[in-house]
């Protein structure tokens, strides 16, 4: 093992990374995703998923839950972590995956066949050899129809996180332990916050991430600003080196980004002039507008890059199930053709000027976090609309097509190629998933997931109602029970302690149903 790569597993081991599920890299996100642009892939129920990196399994367990025909193989240097996750996996009792502690360099053809393999927060922390076994093992370990994923730091955006992290290394250095490094790296930014000329680059790039350092995750900070390799690149290079592996670009994990249209109109006019059909040059220029720091990309095998379609297919579309949390920004909906706003709780904001598309809009609020397959939104939609509204079954579906078309491409929801839908009439969440913070190791941060592939942190109130979530007890016996504990004293959050009953039976429910909605329980 070379020195370099010692140091990594050596840093991993003395300080281990707190491991959570990523929900952009839940292979059920990769194969929706590859569907929009024309691909199939393997089944999911069955799917043989390899994740590179894979830390104590926070990324591939819940996976491995959903899935339970699957069969889940995780692969990390660090053999702290890998025990520490293989003690969680025998806790939870399942028998779809293992974690190896391996060197990626070591792994070949024989290590076998997989529909998806996942690498997330890995490609740009490890050394020239592992990067390039990175992209080996997406081309030989890859099975045919599968979708690799591969996470990375990119330039432009990563240049200035550059400068903060110099700096931080030139106090701290590269050598001795992590956490004392981590406590002078952070003194440095104090210091130069203070005494940076003020307009300057570097002074800019200090305020972009100061509060970043000074107040996120130890583990987070200490391995992405004082790790010993730190190695971002630009979009062209990577798809270039994945190119030469035999793997081509389809999109990426989050798509939003990728398409022209989001950032206006004079944007996308000379860029679409400029780079004439090269979705690949399109979406390096707009690294350089947005500045972009990070990406996720999905890779297929080149013999597959013929069948890559960049413009969304009607047909496809109708396929995905969709969830969207659209609330009415103008008031009360009208089902008729004035323009209303809709928002998103991220943010997002679409107008909708069809009854249709407005009826879809409410029947989705209402069905979040859960989805609803084309066929539903049809049949919601006319139920709202009613008489007063109707329109041919043409029509009908050629808005909804457009406004599932707005939701993928602006990102205002989420989609899958199976349901993801209540499993019981009380709010319910896996064995697994209730019993998940109890098998945490000391120092980890107490939290579960849930169908969406989401890390879910629990507040006082989610530790609280987690084991209670088990199909056998009514949202009301939820709300008592959470009452209860209110009266007793439990700070329903951070910003509001409440004690002896102060909070009213409004804030108690509204606690309740925010936990839920999180859980999608």
């Amino acid at each position: 093992m070379k020195k370099s790569t010692r140091q990594i597993r050596e840093s991993y081991d003395d300080f281990p990374y707190h491991s959570f599920a990523y929900s952009n890299s839940a292979p059920e996100n990769l194969a929706a995703v590859a569907h929009l642009f024309g691909l199939d892939t393997p089944d999911m129920r069955n799917a043989r998923v390899l994740e590179l990196g894979c830390a104590s399994g926070g990324n591939a367990i819940p996976f491995a839950v959903r899935n339970p025909k699957a069969h889940v193989v995780g692969i990390d240097l660090s053999e702290v972590q890998i025990e520490e996750g293989r003690r969680r996996i025998a806790a939870l009792k399942l028998k779809n995956i293992e974690l190896r502690a391996l060197d990626l360099t070591s792994v070949t053809k024989a290590f076998g066949q997989f529909d998806y393999i996942v690498c997330h927060g890995l490609f740009s922390w490890v050394p020239e050899d592992v990067r390039q076994a990175i992209l080996r093992i997406c081309r030989e370990n890859l099975s045919a129809t599968g979708v690799a994923y591969v996470s990375y730091k990119t330039y432009p955006g990563w240049k200035a996180h550059e400068i903060v992290r110099d700096a931080m290394l030139l106090r701290a250095g590269r050598d001795g332990d992590i956490r004392n490094r981590l406590a002078l790296g952070r003194g440095m930014i104090d210091f130069l916050r203070a005494h940076a000329r003020g307009g300057s680059v570097l002074a800019k790039a200090i305020e972009q991430d100061h509060a970043t350092i000074a107040r996120a995750d130890a583990n987070y900070v200490a391995h992405d600003y004082l790790a010993s390799v730190n190695t971002p690149c630009y979009f062209l290079d990577f798809v270039g080196r994945a190119d030469a592996q035999g793997m081509t670009y389809v999109a990426e994990a989050d798509p939003m980004a990728m398409f022209v249209v989001n950032y206006g109109d004079e944007v996308a006019r000379p860029l679409l002039a400029e780079c004439d059909g090269n979705q690949v040059l399109l979406e390096q220029y707009l690294d350089f507008v947005g500045d972009r720091s990070f990406r996720s990309t999905l890779l297929v095998h080149n013999e597959r890059k013929a069948d890559i379609r960049y413009r969304m297919d009607e047909t496809r579309l109708r396929k995905l199930h969709i969830a969207a949390s659209l609330v009415c920004a103008d008031g009360e909906a009208r089902f008729d053709q004035s323009p209303q706003r809709f928002g998103t709780p991220a943010g997002g904001v679409i107008v909708l000027d069809h009854a249709v598309s407005k009826a879809a809009a409410l029947a989705l609020m209402h069905a979040a976090p859960f989805t609803m397959s084309f066929g539903q939104l049809r049949d919601a939609a006319r139920e709202r609309i009613g008489d007063a509204g109707a329109v041919s079954d043409d029509v009908l579906d050629s808005v909804l097509t457009a406004l599932i078309e707005a939701i993928v491409i602006q990102g205002l929801g989420r989609y899958r190629l199976a349901p993801v839908e209540r499993l019981r009439e009380n709010p319910f969440l896996t064995d697994a998933a209730r019993s998940y913070p109890a098998h945490r190791s000391e120092g980890q941060i107490s939290h579960t997931f849930n169908v969406w592939h989401e890390p879910v942190v629990l507040d006082a109130a989610g530790q609280l109602l987690l084991p209670y979530i088990d199909g056998k007890r009514t949202r009301a016996d939820l709300l008592v029970m959470l009452e209860q504990a209110v009266k007793q004293g439990l700070a329903l959050d951070a910003k509001q302690a409440v004690q002896g009953g102060q909070g009213g039976p409004g804030d108690v429910e509204a606690v309740l149903g925010r936990v839920l909605r999180e859980l999608c329980a």
